[in-house]
Formats: structure tokens, C-alpha cells, sequence
């Protein structure tokens, strides 16, 4: 009899936080420990996985490239998630996974809202699941669809959609579409175009802001709590470089015009 080593994989798309609990974390735990307390009291709880703020529409996650690696060691033969859409919403990979990658490594999978268990596997399971995936699939494309058209509604009249406010800005507590002036961060703003006006290169203005220990912009949104990551600058990097002063001085959004959709 196999004994079963199970992983429980759980995942929320930045997208899902707008619904109600019923996708939640807690409450795909909660659902997924109910099942194993009820259908595998003789399996080994191998561990759980989690990707938070992730989409469906790829298979690059952290959590689920570990839950494959952990399989590969054969540290995990069971996979169980709350319903398909937690496991992905592109139908051609999710079906990859499901009639390759785990059959050829005798894994078994369960999501247990869909009442899927390939352990138990009909003919008329074959038929339904391909058809669950697409339209998981079309769903999400549809909503990304539908946000889009939202934004571009929002831009139009110069509201901001962006996640984070450019340095020197902050959202408006009362409007997350309006920007207000940062005063702290204003200060150092104000002072990098006096340098520049005064005749300072951008390097020696950077190395003037580091030598005084001023934080730099991604690491002053981190001081002030926000979860931002800078993706242009290497991740140990927290000081101010030409390229930031340089990005700085170009962008239009410190003499008032509303800049977006610059990289499409």
C-alpha cells in the first residue's frame, strides 16, 4: 500500500484579494486540513506551500518551483488543492502537469472542491477536467481584460492607477487615484534639481545624498512600511546611483504631468 507524502499547495492572485473570504489562505488551509483530517488519516504530512499574490497564468511561482523540486526528491507524492483555479488558469499547463509531469512521477493529485482525485480517475473526469481548465483560463483572461479597460478609463482623466507613488509622492488616503506631495521625500527632491540647477554632475550629487546617508527612493518606501521592490537595481543596492538621479531629473511627474504606461 502506498504511503502518501502530502503536499498542500495553496495560492492567491493579487486579484482575488477584491472577493470574498471563500479563496482566501485561511480558508484553503482550513479546507484542505479538513479533507486530509477525513480522507488521509494514514498519510504523512510532507509540508505546505504557499504563493501569495501570485497568478494563475504562469507556473513560475517560488513555492510551487519548491513543491517540483521536493517532488523530483521524492519527498512528495500527493498533491492537494482547494479547486483547480488555485492550481493554475493556463489550461495548456495545468493539463501538462496533470497528464504528464504527475503521472510520470506517480503522483497523485486531489482538488478537492472539483472533486478531482486522479487516484479514482473516470472517463467521464477525463472529459470534464480539460473543459474545468479552459474555462479557468478564459476567466482570467477575461478579468485581466476587464481591468485593463478600467485603468485605461481611470488614465484618460489623469487619475493615477498605479501599486506605488513615485519618490516624493504619496497616495491620497482619502482618493488612491490622486497623488499628494510627499513633504519629507519633497525636500530631497527639491534638493537634487538645486544641485543640478547649481551645476553638480549626477554622480557627485548621488555620492552627496550617500556621504549625508540620505535613504535612497526604494529604500525610503521600505522604511515607510510599503512591500517594494525595485526591480532596475540589484538587490543588495541601497544607496543612490547615477541612473536614479539621472531618472529623477527626466521624469516629468515633478512639474506636475501625469506619466503612465511608460514601458507599453
Amino acid at each position: 500500500m502506498t504511503q502518501w507524502k502530502i503536499a498542500a499547495y495553496l495560492r492567491l492572485s493579487n486579484d482575488d484579494r477584491d472577493k470574498n473570504e471563500s479563496d482566501s489562505i485561511a480558508t484553503q488551509r482550513r479546507l484542505i486540513q479538513n479533507y486530509i483530517a477525513r480522507n488521509l488519516t494514514d498519510g504523512q504530512f510532507a509540508g505546505e506551500y504557499v504563493d501569495d499574490g501570485y497568478t494563475g497564468l504562469t507556473f513560475d511561482r517560488p513555492d510551487f518551483r519548491r513543491m517540483t523540486h521536493d517532488i523530483d526528491l521524492g519527498l512528495v507524492n500527493c498533491v492537494i488543492v482547494k479547486d483547480l483555479s488555485r492550481f493554475g488558469r493556463d489550461y495548456i499547463e495545468t493539463g501538462n502537469y496533470l497528464e504528464k509531469f504527475f503521472p510520470e512521477n506517480d503522483i497523485r493529485f486531489i482538488a478537492v472542491n472539483d472533486n478531482y482525485d486522479s487516484l479514482y480517475t473516470s472517463g467521464n473526469d477525463a472529459f470534464i477536467t480539460p473543459l474545468k481548465n479552459i474555462f479557468n483560463s478564459q476567466y482570467s483572461k477575461d478579468i485581466s481584460a476587464k481591468v485593463k479597460s478600467s485603468f485605461s478609463a481611470l488614465q484618460s482623466e489623469g487619475k493615477f492607477c498605479g501599486v506605488f507613488a513615485g519618490y516624493g509622492y504619496q497616495k491620497d488616503p482619502h482618493d488612491r487615484h490622486r497623488l499628494v506631495i510627499d513633504e519629507i521625500a519633497a525636500q530631497t527632491v527639491r534638493e537634487v534639481f538645486d544641485l543640478y540647477l547649481s551645476g553638480m554632475g549626477k554622480i557627485a550629487i548621488a555620492n552627496h545624498l550617500n556621504r549625508r546617508e540620505v535613504p535612497c527612493p526604494s529604500l525610503y518606501k521600505q522604511i515607510c512600511g510599503l512591500h517594494y521592490k525595485n526591480g532596475q537595481r540589484m538587490e543588495l543596492t541601497r544607496y543612490w546611483t547615477y541612473s536614479t538621479i539621472d531618472r529623477m531629473l527626466k521624469n516629468e511627474m515633478y512639474i506636475g504631468n501625469m506619466v503612465q504606461n511608460k514601458t507599453v
